[in-house]
């Protein structure tokens, strides 16, 4: 039988939060499965971000497909397309961007605290200016309006995504893309405004479940991943297996990412190591990503 997940008028905030038990994806009444699943996940533990990354599967781990007994006995199975999920997963990273982080940042990153937007030695310069892809500097909070609409308005594109249900091999690309510039926001919160950064992620482990998605999907080059693994202590908790909040290890003093020093793992080798130089170099100057596509006006 298939659940239908509505409120009850007169109901209060705190019987949604957290839900009293996950329903099957099978069970969910709607056009918009995933989208449902996704926020049922992380509405039961929003900390829990391998359960909330991890396609959904008859036991809840590993596989693809999910079996719900229906009312005649027999098994009914719901195949999860990955690019459908990842898709989801990309559409919901960018509507829980905006709080608690970027409400926060809004209070401390203005364009006299933050005139540029930069991470280290990174400099980052906004598409969302001029015609045929033209590139500005424009402050950081700016930025990140920025490319947070750049990212719903390609998400919501007819042309990029035809449809939700179904995503084209041609629209795979822009995954990769999405990912690498929402990763940004992250990267300047971290650097320039660690405290809004700790007190967001303790809420809501953003960051983690952004670096659970990208390492389970490739999504993000560990070159382009700046905030560096070891100044953060992931561990899980003492109660679960899950991963923890990202906070600053006790005791570390992580220095601004350099252009060669932002690789997570730099060769010894002469010519891999001007390999990486010649990749940050080009990311500095910011060339738009293959597949991009900048928001319609």
């Amino acid at each position: 039988m298939a659940l239908v997940q509505r409120p009850l008028r007169g109901s209060r905030i705190s019987t949604f939060y957290p839900v009293k038990s996950l329903p099957s994806l099978s069970s969910l009444d709607s056009a918009f499965q995933l989208q449902e699943y996704i926020s049922l996940l992380i509405r039961l533990d929003v900390h829990d971000v391998d359960a909330i990354v991890s396609i959904p599967t008859a036991k809840g781990k590993g596989k693809e497909k999910e079996s719900d007994a229906g009312e005649d006995g027999k098994g009914k199975e719901v195949a999860v397309d990955e690019a459908c999920w990842k898709y989801e997963q990309l559409r919901r990273l960018a509507q829980d961007l905006s709080h608690p982080l970027i409400t926060m940042l809004q209070q401390v990153c203005t364009r006299t605290t933050c005139p540029e937007m930069k991470a280290g030695e990174w400099l980052y310069l906004c598409v969302a200016h001029g015609n045929d892809g033209a590139m500005e500097q424009c402050c950081a909070i700016d930025y990140i309006l920025h490319t947070l609409d750049s990212a719903t308005a390609l998400l919501n594109s007819p042309r990029a995504f035809p449809s939700r249900l179904q995503i084209p091999p041609a629209s795979h690309r822009h995954f990769t893309s999405l990912a690498r510039r929402l990763g940004r926001i992250f990267a300047h919160a971290y650097f320039h405004h660690r405290e809004e950064f700790e007190q967001a992620e303790a809420e809501s482990s953003l960051y983690a479940r952004f670096l659970a998605l990208t390492e389970k999907f490739d999504l993000v080059p560990a070159d382009f991943l700046v905030i560096p693994p070891r100044a953060v202590a992931n561990e899980p908790g003492p109660d679960s297996g899950r991963r923890g909040s990202i906070v600053p290890a006790p005791g570390a003093d992580v220095p601004p990412p350099t252009l060669l020093g932002a690789a997570l793992h730099v060769d010894t080798d002469t010519s891999a190591a001007s390999k990486d130089v010649g990749e940050g170099a080009r990311e500095a100057k910011r060339e738009p990503p293959q597949g991009w596509m900048a928001p319609t006006r």
